[in-house]
């Protein structure tokens, strides 16, 4: 039956390659579909013991001698010419006397799934990036609210956004720093074109240069079989956000220092120079002429990005546009979520009061939180974070008086101190989150028992 033409032609039908060998582990069928995947000639392989096959390094190992020796059926990853990846399961057939007569080989390539896989987040990622322009093109994920505090920081963007100058976003983690980008973008005479953002600490050096410069078909091992458009091409007459820009590697540096001066750059893999017409705008939260005598960030570079810096300063000095804030994401979580709830006057004092290291992200996130946690339509002081509650009495310590500097630095500690203490239980975790010595800890403690 395993020669008969009807037979041969029913196996070349399918999709999926088959492999057939004798009892002994000598091959004696392979169909068409086989020879698609591995590249592999059928007529060399006929007759072709699966010991020999191996040793002269087609595949790397065989699953139908290891069915022969189980007699169960086996799957695994098997390397054809140590190029690709294909999954083979082996089926052994057996005769009255339970011998194994045949193994049949079922093969599927993984090189072409992973294409696949890869090619289908492609179009995924190119329909998202559309997406994502053109809600940048209308309204802001966070809102764009101006107020006195950030007045002369949006006067001076409105300002350098009628020119093609390089700027530079300083400031804390979370502080807007995408939304002062956009903002100048939406006021040049590029707002038509695309915006697009790419965080330069959020990926490795591989891909992020993937991602800037795109590459050729063939470019490295899992490319495209299309190659793929990087976001400096994508960006054409529109503008180019690099967020962390003090995480991108140096070797990369180099590459964006002669796309900003050439305005021209080269994909990977590629011979060919590609022109285009963006414009960079970079943020930063680390110091970068620190960076620059570390020998962590070219200083022609720096020089490049910063022509006009902008400091994005923090919540905790915008006050006025807390409540705003505040009053934004409630809406929009109630407009969400099909609620109506609104927070408290004595909840709100607290909010006003703390510090917001995290800025704006901190306070969309706790708003979010509270609203979820709430159990009544109304939020209360009950409903706020521990930090955020203990926020008014934390700033209650400095105190209004003057006293001597080494009494306050004093309160300061013994504050500190006792609230790590009461949190982490032991003075070794303590003084481990304190950053300061174990007995220094034990000594400090005892004095204010004697004290108090």
């Amino acid at each position: 039956m395993i020669e008969s033409p009807i037979f041969g032609k029913l196996i070349d039908s399918l999709y999926d390659g088959i492999y057939i060998t004798d009892g002994n582990g000598v091959t004696v069928k392979v169909n068409k579909a086989y020879e698609r995947i591995t590249g592999l000639n059928r007529a060399e392989l006929i007759g072709l013991h699966m010991k020999d096959v191996v040793t002269s390094g087609l595949i790397n190992k065989s699953v139908s001698l290891q069915v022969i020796k189980e007699k169960r059926p086996i799957t695994l990853m098997q390397m054809i010419k140590q190029e690709r990846k294909i999954i083979v399961s082996g089926m052994p057939v057996f005769n009255e006397e339970n011998d194994v007569l045949f193994v049949v080989t079922n093969v599927r390539d993984v090189t072409e799934l992973l294409h696949l896989k890869l090619e289908l987040e492609e179009l995924q990622k190119i329909k998202e990036l559309k997406q994502v322009s053109k809600e940048l093109s209308g309204v802001h994920s966070d809102p764009l609210i101006i107020s006195e505090e950030s007045r002369e920081m949006f006067l001076v963007a409105e300002k350098v956004a009628k020119t093609n100058a390089k700027v530079l976003l300083q400031g804390e983690t979370g502080v807007g720093k995408s939304v002062v980008a956009k903002y100048i973008h939406d006021n040049s005479s590029r707002k038509h074109a695309p915006f697009l953002e790419l965080n330069c600490g959020a990926l490795p050096p591989s891909l992020i240069e993937a991602e800037l410069f795109g590459y050729e078909p063939g470019a490295f091992t899992g490319a495209l079989a299309k190659g793929k458009k990087g976001l400096l091409e994508i960006a054409h007459n529109g503008t180019l956000f690099l967020d962390e820009i003090g995480e991108l590697p140096l070797e990369i540096q180099a590459k964006l220092l002669k796309v900003i001066e050439d305005q021209a750059f080269i994909p990977i893999g590629s011979t060919k120079v590609k022109k285009i017409d963006i414009r960079i705008i970079s943020a930063t939260l680390k110091n970068l002429r620190e960076l620059v005598n570390q020998g962590k960030f070219r200083e022609d570079l720096f020089y490049r990005l910063h022509v006009v810096p902008i400091e994005v300063p923090p919540l905790r000095k915008r006050k006025k546009e807390l409540l705003l804030l505040i009053e934004h994401y409630i809406d929009d979580l109630n407009r969400s979520y099909g609620w109506n709830k609104h927070i408290s006057v004595e909840a709100l004092e607290l909010l006003q009061h703390y510090a917001w290291p995290g800025n704006i992200r901190e306070l969309k996130n706790v708003i979010e939180r509270m609203m979820i946690m709430a159990a009544k339509d109304q939020m209360n002081v009950s409903d706020l974070p521990i930090e955020i509650r203990d926020a008014k009495h934390d700033q209650s310590l400095l105190g209004e008086e003057i006293i001597p500097l080494k009494d306050a630095v004093e309160r300061v500690e013994k504050h500190y101190i006792l609230k790590a203490m009461k949190e982490y239980k032991t003075t070794r975790k303590a003084a481990e989150v304190l950053q300061i010595s174990q007995p220094t800890i034990v000594q400090k403690m005892k004095r204010w028992q004697q004290l108090d």
